[in-house]
């Protein structure tokens, strides 16, 4: 990330879910004094600094982690060495699924008999940095609304803001995020309604 033309460089990195990824400054030369600084964030994990980079191991402790680099004098920045290894912590759920790319589809999970009312399956969505995630559901049954007690719901959480927003029935709809990150959690009570979501997204260019 030395050399680069823009002040502002971001590096998306993801890997299979199971897996965390971990990264080394091997050399740094960011002036400090200037305000010029590097950010890491990730699921469960937010760290930014400039002095003493080098030889620094950041661990993301999931398996997707976003490199922030601001620059204020040409020339100036890191260079980076990630790997990859089996998580020391199980941080997700069977059902979960991780979806990377430009565009995908969107399923509710199907769990396994065991499980049906202990976990919230979750759907992460990474895209390209500086893209947005557009979804469009395409069919939604997900119960009726009428039950109080136990009723089954999607939520959509967008990460670079922590807003979300709560869909249920058999609505359609459009949503977008503001940041190329987006988690999705799917709360259904199979004993009431056997559910049914399906969507797809797609990755939306900067303007």
């Amino acid at each position: 990330m030395m050399g680069v033309e823009s002040s502002d460089c971001t590096v998306a990195i993801g890997r299979p879910l199971g897996e965390e990824v971990t990264v080394s400054i091997l050399e740094s030369s960011l002036n400090c004094s200037a305000g010029e600084v590097v950010l890491f964030s990730g699921r469960m994990m937010w760290r930014t600094g400039c002095r003493k980079l080098p030889l620094s191991l950041i661990n993301s402790r999931t398996n997707t982690l976003i490199v922030k680099q601001r620059v204020l004098l040409p020339g100036n920045g890191v260079i980076l060495q990630y790997n990859s290894r089996t998580a020391t912590k199980k941080y997700y759920q069977d059902c979960d699924k991780q979806l990377f790319g430009p565009q995908g589809e969107i399923v509710n999970p199907v769990q396994s008999p065991d499980h049906r009312q202990e976990v919230v399956c979750r759907t992460f969505i990474n895209v390209a940095p500086r893209h947005r995630i557009a979804i469009r559901a395409l069919y939604s049954d997900l119960g009726k609304e009428s039950n109080q007690t136990h009723f089954n719901y999607i939520l959509i959480r967008d990460i670079s803001t922590m807003k979300t927003v709560v869909f249920h029935g058999r609505q359609q709809f459009f949503w977008q995020s503001t940041g190329s990150q987006a988690e999705i959690e799917f709360h259904e009570n199979v004993k009431d309604h056997q559910t049914s979501f399906w969507a797809e997204y797609h990755a939306v260019e900067p303007q």
